[in-house]
């Protein structure tokens, strides 16, 4: 069965905790992701290192979230989207070094005091150093990373597509690719409350990360908070807020059944 895993923002070990349990329920599981690997969590560069054995040994697949977006601008001077830091590589680092950008590469080994250095006086020649120990691999896995998986049933992007935009023929990728302003959308875009429940132009179901499902949850759970998937008029949103607080999680969902799994924000398997 196909399991769909959200935001995982360096969360290694609610990760590894996941993918044990699903495998343990479903020993042929495929697995997708909804994008955003790196920032916030302590481990982003072991994280990358599993996504990318993940990938090569059973086949996984792997959407573009804005956060990698921004990271692969970082490291290679440009980006699927638009963004605020309009293509420039040291705004972009100082930007997102308020958003866990520090975590990141303090996994990579480097030291807290050159990132402050690099955010208050920014220059190309700190930024390289910065960058250099990110391997090749990791390179080519950002730079790689589609906005977009399909299958026959069941679509996935980062954060949104249009409710009045239908989702046939395929290949969405190709359809955004000529506009700036749909491809800023697809990783960036926010759902309005209304959207969920509304009917849809599509006709397979959409999976979502990027707005943690608390920013809606007290309204679609009847006022009662929780950090669970919450599932809409032909669209999952899958993030459970893993690295944003100790109270989040990171979630599987199975496309095929409608069941999840969750670990919490320290690993622990969470009993649903």
């Amino acid at each position: 069965m196909r399991w769909i895993i959200g935001d995982v923002h360096g969360m290694l070990r609610p990760l590894e905790t996941l993918l044990a349990e699903v495998r343990r329920v479903d020993p042929k599981a495929r697995f997708y992701f909804v994008g955003d690997y790196v920032n916030r969590g302590p481990s982003s560069r072991e994280v990358v290192d599993l996504l990318i054995a993940l990938g090569r040994e059973d086949g996984a697949k792997f959407v573009r979230g804005n956060h990698d977006d921004i990271f692969d601008e970082i490291l290679h001077g440009k980006s699927y989207a638009t963004n605020a830091s309009d293509s420039d590589r040291l705004v972009a680092f100082q930007w997102f070094m308020q958003h866990g950008l520090d975590d990141t590469f303090m996994s990579y080994g480097i030291d807290l005091a050159a990132l402050e250095q690099c955010r208050d006086r920014p220059t190309s020649e700190r930024l390289e150093k910065i960058i250099a120990p990110v391997p090749e691999a990791h390179r080519t896995f950002f730079r790689e990373l589609p906005p977009v998986i399909e299958d026959d049933d069941l679509f996935i992007v980062h954060a949104w597509w249009d409710p009045d935009e239908p989702d046939h023929p395929p290949d969405l990728a190709g359809r955004v690719a000529p506009k700036a302003g749909a491809r800023h959308k697809l990783i960036w875009g926010r759902y309005a409350e209304d959207e969920i429940g509304r009917v849809k132009a599509w006709k397979r179901t959409g999976y979502f990360g990027h707005t943690p499902v608390y920013a809606y949850a007290a309204s679609q759970l009847g006022g009662e908070l929780a950090l669970i998937p919450i599932a809409g008029e032909r669209m999952v949103l899958l993030d459970t807020g893993a690295a944003l607080n100790t109270q989040g999680r990171l979630t599987a969902f199975c496309a095929d059944s409608g069941e999840f799994v969750q670990a919490d924000h320290f690993g622990k398997l969470v009993e649903v």
